[in-house]
């Protein structure tokens, strides 16, 4: 037997398709309840990492705001003291590592009318400062007054921190600046001047620089004006305000993160990042700096927090899959051991079909399905060689009948008469016949003699049962009907004598049609008596065949006195008879229609001899038939009239 139809195979595939069914349903499960979990954790994660981030920036932006005050506190004391407000500003560089330049401005007469007013500029510059004045530092400090960071400083009378900028001044790096009025000592109006303090944009992106190169977090530092100050993609850093690239970029997911900022409101959201070939699932987290106008923002890709997750899963499929294959050997073994009897059975139930019924037979001794199945083999051999021994000898028996049906069949022919040509007294008659049993043997059956004084008696007729009690009853009938038409007289008195000797012994109740005539060669006078039979068919020369009218009487074989009348007319020279038995009309094909007398009348329509007659009959019946199985005999007799070769009339 092929492997992939054993049992064995079966048990095995079926056992091991159960395991990885049983292990991919507790991966499922696991991953679905873990899921949930692994997430809530990991934003409680990620939060607690956003707000640490935004506190380390809102310090360092604080610190940098108490040493503005502390500086615009301390130099409104000083007045215009120029040596004073430079140790000052020194001082104040010197205690905030953060600040990296410092920038203080009294406008000339605000302190008293014939005051020059103060303007200096610090920064570091490696292990000195870069010094000058605010007007020395380029074309855009030289009139100060007019530029829109000191208008808005002097005219709003409160810090703000400016979005990052560079130039000459910075050294060309990224700085940006908390800039403060600066009032005379006790007032809170009326602007003298200002302070400003320059923090490098590097600063901030040193306290983020885990974050920003932590694969798949996003981190994002706005500026108060909203500018993409810190990015993990460095091309979006100074490129433009959230909502312009919002616009360029097709990112209409990140609105609630841009409402936020501008409310100045934290923010914890989910929203779709597009991708190519599809979406990213992110959760971002948004924070103020304090009141700075600075925000921090923190987004996190769901994939990243499911990455551990599938790892973990991955693992545990694969020490699954390991137990499975372990479970699969071990019920490969078990199945072979629980296999292995019913391999021996379907052996010995191989060796059986191949007619092997002395091929040993194990296991008939054990006590569970193996031994019950085996017995029943056991049995079922004994059964079948017995039924095997009863069928031969039925074959023998068999063949043995129909040899005898074979016999019985040639006897049956050999007792009608072979076609042949009639002459007396200037007339002949050529008799052509056929007979067609259903089975072996049957009760159909025809005979013709002729006697001394030149009458051709002709007979055919149809036995109520087939096989051989009709074969039997039909010899019967034969013998009677001969010996009572040599009796002389009419078809007629031959019928009614048969009838009465048919009857006697009759136990089975069997009966015979029959129609009988009788031919006088010489003259073409024509006798006939018909006892229940198919009428016969006349055919006139140069006429259309036509039903010969006999008188009707019963089947012979039921009444002793049945009576019988003749029918008398003249076949002249061409003119013939057609006699058959109801197995011609009654022929049915596939379709259950019978082959009918209009066929039958069709077939004679054309002029044949008598034998060519029979033979036209019977094809054109069969080919009606086809395949379809006939259970009544066919047989058909014709007659052919004319004046014998050399005669006239």
């Amino acid at each position: 037997m092929p492997w992939r139809l054993s049992l064995r195979t079966r048990l095995v595939l079926w056992s091991s398709l159960t395991s990885v069914l049983l292990l991919v349903a507790v991966a499922a499960i696991f991953y679905v309840a873990v899921r949930g979990v692994l997430l809530a954790n990991a934003r409680t994660e990620m939060r607690g990492l956003a707000q640490q981030s935004a506190g380390g920036l809102s310090a360092t932006l604080e610190s940098v705001e108490v040493s503005g005050r502390t500086l615009a506190g301390t130099a409104s004391g000083l007045g215009r003291q120029p040596l004073d407000l430079r140790t000052l500003m020194t001082a104040t560089l010197e205690a905030d590592p953060d600040i990296v330049g410092v920038m203080v401005i009294i406008e000339p007469g605000r302190l008293a009318p014939d005051d020059p007013g103060f303007d200096w500029y610090r920064r570091r510059q490696g292990a000195g400062y870069f010094e000058s004045t605010v007007r020395g530092l380029g074309e855009d400090y030289q009139d100060y007054r007019t530029k829109p960071w000191y208008a808005r400083t002097v005219g709003t009378a409160r810090p703000w921190w400016g979005d990052p900028y560079a130039n000459d001044a910075t050294g060309g790096e990224l700085f940006v600046t908390y800039n403060l009025p600066l009032f005379r000592t006790g007032e809170t109006a009326g602007a003298i001047g200002m302070v400003s303090l320059d923090v490098p944009v590097r600063r901030l992106r040193t306290q983020l620089g885990e974050l920003l190169a932590a694969p798949g977090l996003v981190p994002m530092l706005f500026s108060p004006e909203q500018h993409v100050v810190l990015h993990a993609d460095p091309s979006l850093e100074m490129q433009g305000r959230l909502g312009e690239l919002m616009s360029s970029r097709g990112r209409a997911d990140l609105a609630p993160l841009l409402d936020a900022l501008q409310r100045r409101l934290s923010l914890e959201f989910s929203h779709e990042v597009p991708r190519a070939g599809g979406v990213e699932h992110h959760t971002t987290f948004a924070l103020p700096l304090g009141d700075s106008g600075w925000a921090f923002a923190l987004g996190v890709p769901e994939e990243l927090i499911l990455a551990q997750l599938r790892q973990v899963t991955l693992w545990g499929l694969g020490g699954g899959l390991l137990g499975v294959v372990l479970c699969v050997l071990a019920v490969r073994r078990r199945a072979g051991m629980i296999a292995r009897p019913i391999e021996d059975l379907t052996d010995s139930a191989r060796h059986l079909a191949r007619g092997e019924f002395d091929y040993p037979l194990g296991h008939t001794a054990r006590r569970d399905e193996v031994g019950v199945m085996a017995r029943a083999f056991d049995s079922a051999r004994t059964s079948i060689k017995q039924q095997i021994r009863e069928i031969a000898e039925m074959a023998s028996e068999r063949q043995k009948l129909e040899s005898e049906l074979d016999i019985a069949r040639d006897i049956q022919l050999a007792m009608l008469p072979a076609p042949r040509t009639v002459r007396h007294g200037g007339g002949e008659a050529v008799l052509g016949a056929l007979l067609k049993p259903a089975k072996a043997v049957g009760g159909d059956f025809y005979t013709f003699f002729d006697t001394l004084d030149g009458q051709l008696w002709f007979v055919i007729g149809d036995v109520s049962d087939k096989g051989v009690p009709a074969a039997l009853f039909m010899a019967r009938t034969v013998t009677v009907l001969e010996v009572a038409a040599r009796l002389g007289g009419s078809p007629a008195r031959a019928l009614a004598e048969s009838a009465r000797h048919l009857v006697e012994g009759n136990d089975t109740c069997m009966f015979a049609t029959v129609a009988c005539g009788k031919l006088d060669l010489a003259t073409g006078a024509l006798e006939m008596a018909s006892a229940g039979h198919e009428p016969p068919v006349m055919l006139r020369r140069g006429a259309a065949p036509a039903w010969l009218p006999l008188p009707g009487g019963p089947p012979l074989g039921f009444e002793a006195d049945a009576v019988f009348e003749s029918w008398t007319g003249r076949l002249e020279p061409g003119d013939g008879l057609v006699l058959y038995t109801d197995g011609v009309t009654e022929a049915f094909d596939l379709a259950n229609v019978p082959f009918g007398e209009q066929r039958l009348l069709g077939v004679l329509g054309e002029a044949r001899g008598a034998a060519a007659t029979c033979e036209a009959l019977l094809a054109a019946v069969q080919a009606h038939a086809g395949e379809a199985p006939q259970s009544d005999d066919i047989t058909l007799l014709a007659l052919c009239y004319q004046r014998a070769a050399g005669k006239e009339d």
